[in-house]
């Protein structure tokens, strides 16, 4: 990078310093972009998921920071991409709520996927051996 600057300055006779940013996020960061551009392709890779042994509230902290920078994710957007990552085990009772229609509310969502975390720990611990 020091050559490059060596070189770049010397081939000029002035510059500035918006000019030279510019110039050297184009050299050394042409991958860099807006986090919301980068959430966006996060989301669109479809490979944010759960972690395994992750709880709801981690991974509906790390949602939220990932969504964050999308100032204009809608509601039914941000309920697609959270039921979207759940794990296996919790995406399928999560798709609806209990009387069987779509969320219409991401808190909503939230609430319901804590409430069907406990029960599948729950039900976990009922059939491990004592």
């Amino acid at each position: 990078a020091k050559t490059w600057y060596d070189q770049w300055t010397t081939a000029r006779e002035n510059f500035t310093y918006d000019e030279l940013t510019a110039t050297l996020l184009a050299r050394f960061a042409p991958e860099v972009q807006p986090r919301d551009v980068e959430a966006r392709h996060t989301l669109a890779l479809g490979t944010y998921r759960m972690h395994p042994n992750e709880m709801i509230p981690s991974y509906q902290s790390r949602f939220e920071a990932l969504v964050t920078p999308i100032a204009d994710l809608s509601e039914g957007d941000r309920i697609f991409w959270f039921q979207r990552g759940l794990s296996e085990s919790l995406a399928g009772e999560c798709a609806t709520d209990l009387m069987g229609r779509k969320f219409q509310s991401y808190g909503d969502l939230v609430q319901f996927a804590r409430g069907a975390e406990m029960r599948f720990l729950a039900k976990q611990g009922a059939l491990r051996p004592v």
